[in-house]
Formats: structure tokens, C-alpha cells, sequence
């Protein structure tokens, strides 16, 4: 088991204006007043109760170990119940995880009630034309367009929260919706990397249009997340 003073010590010297967590030395990581706050807004606006806890040490985002990274990630299996970094986590990726836990966008939660009837279905494109574009439209639309509406409409979300009580965001990103335009890479970046040869002319006729209308869907996202507080 780590020595606890090391805890202490870092957690002395950390520089977080809005952390997730503090730590004590009887009681180990413990919520902040921001995140208890966070909390209840979340009950507040849904009815529902929001489990915030720290993640472990062996936890893990895509086979990287969280603590650092700042990061967080939800149950699955166990709705309202999210885990955030304890030692770099901010009361923003509380408000985030809360909103992917709790308040979850139109296509996600739809997605969420068809898998639970019917299972997770196989991912089979190939029979799809693909110089048409339309394989590449298919892609995009089942692997990256769902986790772009989730993300944007947390992050709208997370942003309402934190106006609504005076808590700084601390976001690195330049603007709030260049975190979610990163899911791009879960249709585009992938179907680059499994298909072979050159894009067709309507292929890269339909990647402009994708890249084009990213943004503002996007910000529409944001936008019905971030009114969803009142």
C-alpha cells in the first residue's frame, strides 16, 4: 500500500483551482464542496441520485492508466455512477461524467433501449457500396455520429452546470466542442484505415460534407445540452 504522506504531500503542492477531490490522510479522497454541488444539481434537474467516486489506481480509459490524465468514464453497467481521476479530475469532468451518467443525448439513449432488447448488433459494412460513398456514410453515421452527439451535448451540459454555480471550467481545450470533434476518428479515422486505395471522387465528395457539417452539429448539441439547465 502507497505511504499516505505521499498523498498529502502531492495533493499539497497540486495546483487545481477546481479540483474533483481532496485527500485526507484518515478518510483517503474525498469530494470537494464543488462536487457535492455538482451532485445535486444533477438530482435537482433529473430526479436521480449521481455517484461521483475516485477512480482506482488500476483503472483504465482505452488501456491507459487514468490517474493523471485528469480523465473519468461511467458505469455502464450501473446507471448514475461515474469514476473520475482522483488526483488531476475537475469539478468539469465531474459535471461531464455526470451528464453522460444522468442525462445522456437523444440517439444514445434510444441506442441504449434498442441494445437492451435486442443485443449489441455485429458491425457488418462491406456489403455496402463503397465508391458510391455510401459505405463511408454508413460508417460514420454508426460509429463516430452517436459518441459526437453524446460528447457535445455532455459537454453543453457540464457547461450549464458550472455557470449555473460559479465554478471555472478549467477546460484546456480552446473551445467547447473541441474535445467531442475528436470522435471524428471513430467513422472517418477508422474506415482510412480498413479500406484500400484511394478514396473514390464521391467518397472524398462525402468526407468534405461530413467535415462541413461536424461543427455546427456540434454546437446544436451543446446548445440543447447547456438549455437543459435551468
Amino acid at each position: 500500500m502507497a505511504d499516505p504522506s505521499l498523498f498529502q504531500n502531492y495533493f499539497n503542492q497540486r495546483k487545481l483551482s477546481a479540483p474533483a477531490f481532496n485527500y485526507d490522510k484518515n478518510k483517503g479522497f474525498i469530494p470537494t464542496e464543488n462536487t457535492t454541488k455538482i451532485v445535486n444539481i444533477f438530482k435537482s434537474l433529473t430526479g436521480k441520485d449521481l455517484n461521483i467516486r475516485p477512480a482506482n489506481s488500476v483503472d483504465a480509459v482505452s488501456g491507459k492508466p487514468l490517474w493523471g490524465t485528469g480523465g473519468g468514464f461511467v458505469d455502464e453497467l450501473n446507471s448514475g455512477v461515474g469514476f473520475v481521476d482522483p488526483l488531476m479530475g475537475t469539478s468539469h469532468v465531474v459535471a461531464h461524467e455526470g451528464a453522460h451518467a444522468l442525462m445522456g443525448s437523444p440517439l444514445k439513449l434510444s441506442s441504449d433501449k434498442k441494445w437492451a432488447t435486442t443485443g449489441r448488433k455485429s458491425f457488418t459494412p462491406l456489403e455496402i457500396p463503397r465508391e458510391s460513398g455510401q459505405r463511408l456514410r454508413y460508417v460514420h453515421e454508426m460509429l463516430a455520429k452517436p459518441s459526437l452527439e453524446e460528447e457535445a451535448n455532455a459537454q453543453g451540459i457540464a457547461y450549464g452546470v458550472l455557470n449555473k454555480l460559479g465554478i471555472p471550467s478549467n477546460e484546456t481545450w480552446q473551445t467547447p466542442i473541441d474535445y467531442p470533434r475528436t470522435f471524428l476518428k471513430q467513422g472517418l479515422g477508422e474506415y482510412m484505415k480498413t479500406e484500400i486505395g484511394p478514396p473514390s471522387l464521391e467518397e472524398q465528395k462525402e468526407i468534405k460534407t461530413i467535415l462541413s457539417s461536424t461543427d455546427p452539429f456540434l454546437q446544436r448539441m451543446f446548445q440543447r445540452g447547456y438549455n437543459l439547465v435551468k
